[in-house]
């Protein structure tokens, strides 16, 4: 209907090889813009539209509509919170820390997509700037995320996890996190997720890994990495490449006077995808500085790389630490 309107806005004095000509051409515009307009989202554009939706919501503090992005069975993993499992946890601590944050500004920057069998893989930058609703202070934070969408069976993206971190040290983490005294948590959790079977596959990286900490051989740790790896740590700016990863573990693993006492990794949760493992994972370490003990927590996800010879080895990777009281 389109092309025949715009054809009989032509006037008809023209020739006939004159009027089909721009008939053709006209067809043509017409159905190029049309074209236009079907053209389906890439992954990247559906998730940049997702994620700014998202941000949104939390920047009007619409809770309601901000769940709405979650599995109901989704892993959340926020700097400084312990781990936060189903939907019931996320509501509680997100309902608590949007009372606690007038945001002033907030931004999410996409940098990479993984689409991988149904999951697709976000990884980003955050920017954020909130008055806080205690010290009626302006507090800015810097850092990094993963969403992890799935896929669902109408063809929506839902959240099945995340993490978020900071490329610095917080002063006063504890307005970040929710204590297990104000809210009713659904259940509490020590070790892998409930009901899930812990692939020995990954035990056995773990172990490996393990030894890497407690032995504090940074090098040890990288060769657990691909070539083009990238990892975003605690605190610090991402490293990419075993050019930056390496020398950055063997720094690390050398600060200090720390005597690692003991230390355990662990798979929470995991996804066999096609060429690839994701990993929701954990750790606890205990050590000893001179005279001082201590011990530190935390957790992260991972996406190992499944290689020629069958093996795996890090291909990106985002850790987070909990505050402990």
């Amino acid at each position: 209907m389109h092309s025949k309107r715009c054809v009989d806005s032509y006037p008809m004095k023209k020739t006939t090889f004159s009027y089909l000509l721009l008939s053709a051409a006209l067809f043509a515009s017409c159905s190029n813009r049309q074209g236009v307009e079907d053209t389906p989202k890439t992954s990247k554009e559906q998730i940049q539209s997702l994620t700014s939706e998202m941000v949104k919501a939390e920047i009007t503090d619409n809770l309601h509509a901000f769940l709405l992005f979650y599995n109901s069975d989704a892993i959340s993993m926020p700097e400084y919170q312990p781990t936060l499992d189903g939907l019931h946890q996320i509501e509680a601590f997100y309902s608590i820390i949007f009372r606690r944050q007038d945001i002033v500004s907030f931004t999410k920057t996409t940098e990479e997509i993984f689409d991988i069998d149904n999951l697709i893989i976000e990884i980003g930058l955050l920017d954020k700037s909130y008055r806080a609703a205690v010290t009626d202070t302006i507090i800015n934070q810097h850092g990094k995320y993963w969403h992890v969408w799935q896929r669902q069976p109408d063809g929506s993206l839902k959240i099945e996890g995340e993490a978020f971190g900071f490329f610095h040290h917080v002063a006063n983490p504890e307005p970040l996190t929710v204590t297990f005294e104000e809210v009713e948590w659904n259940q509490q959790h020590n070790g892998t997720r409930l009901g899930v079977e812990y692939p020995f596959e990954l035990r056995a990286y773990n172990s490996m890994m393990e030894k890497g900490v407690q032995t504090r051989d940074g090098e040890f740790r990288s060769n657990y990495f691909t070539e083009d790896g990238s990892f975003k740590p605690f605190a610090e700016p991402t490293v990419t490449g075993m050019a930056e990863i390496k020398p950055y573990l063997i720094a690390y693993s050398g600060r200090g006077q720390v005597k690692i006492d003991s230390v355990a990794v662990f798979t929470y949760d995991s996804r066999y995808l096609d060429g690839y493992v994701l990993e929701y994972d954990m750790f606890r370490v205990r050590w000893t500085n001179n005279d001082m003990q201590g011990r530190t927590e935390g957790k992260g996800i991972r996406l190992w790389r499944r290689m020629d010879d069958h093996s795996l080895r890090l291909f990106r990777e985002i850790g987070t630490h909990n505050y402990l009281r």
